[in-house]
């Protein structure tokens, strides 16, 4: 049976995770934890270091721009100590109106800074901003290496079939299998383009409370809606996730 794939959480905000890196690791899930900060970065490397499944994204959260734009020179000067950006990217919600111009101008520097690398993998949030997120990031990534998932995506689907021609990936958590419009996503989302993610620990809730019970409820809802065997559809978000790492 193949691995399981969690490329979106924030380990280092569960409980008692100090204690419990190890059990984490053991799970049979290839995991990218990201950092809502660059000052997170650090101590998030040194307590998963001797974890073998999962690895850590440098990250400055949109929703929290405002209070953690003094490190953009940090997020710089941490970008050659890990493949995995994340998490970043905008947001259009309504209560994050003031905030936007900034979240642009930070988005832009992350970009140019992470152009001047290569072959990284960005996890990217885009709530309310899907077209405007992926144009900013084609616009600078176009031609390179670097591979772009769109985390929890919740835009058009016209947006979506735009960034899956322009090679971005999607991860789907178990909240979005239990709406309509999360359906509606993930029936357009080619199917080799399809990753999965927990963004635990906040879709923690009643019977799912572990990664292990999110993803496969995921696995469970992406396969009835592309007519997949449960386990087909594990080895085929498998298989992408390890071409997203290899190709």
């Amino acid at each position: 049976m193949s691995l399981l794939v969690d490329t979106h959480c924030h380990l280092d905000l569960f409980k008692d995770i100090q204690k419990n890196k190890y059990a984490e690791d053991q799970f049979a899930i290839k995991t990218i934890t990201v950092t809502n900060a660059p000052s997170f970065f650090k101590p998030n490397t040194q307590l998963f270091k001797d974890c073998k499944n999962i690895r850590v994204g440098l990250g400055i959260h949109p929703q929290l721009v405002d209070q953690y734009k003094g490190e953009l020179l940090l997020f710089d000067q941490l970008m050659r100590d890990t493949r995995y950006i994340g998490e970043i990217g905008l947001d259009g919600s309504a209560n994050l109106k003031n905030t936007y111009p900034l979240q642009k101008e930070v988005i832009e520097k992350i970009l140019r800074a992470v152009t001047r690398e290569s072959n990284k993998i960005l996890t990217v949030h885009s709530r309310n901003a899907a077209a405007e997120t992926i144009d900013i990031i084609h616009r600078h990534l176009r031609g390179s290496n670097n591979k772009v998932i769109l985390h929890w995506y919740s835009g058009s689907i016209p947006d979506l079939k735009d960034a899956a021609l322009k090679g971005f990936y999607f991860s789907i958590n178990h909240k979005m299998i239990n709406t309509d419009k999360g359906k509606e996503i993930i029936k357009h989302i080619p199917i080799d383009r399809l990753l999965t993610e927990t963004d635990a620990p906040f879709t923690f809730a009643g019977a799912i409370n572990n990664r292990i019970n999110s993803l496969t409820k995921t696995i469970e809802g992406i396969a009835l809606i592309k007519g997949k065997l449960g386990e087909q559809m594990r080895q085929i978000v498998f298989d992408n996730f390890r071409y997203l790492l290899d190709g």
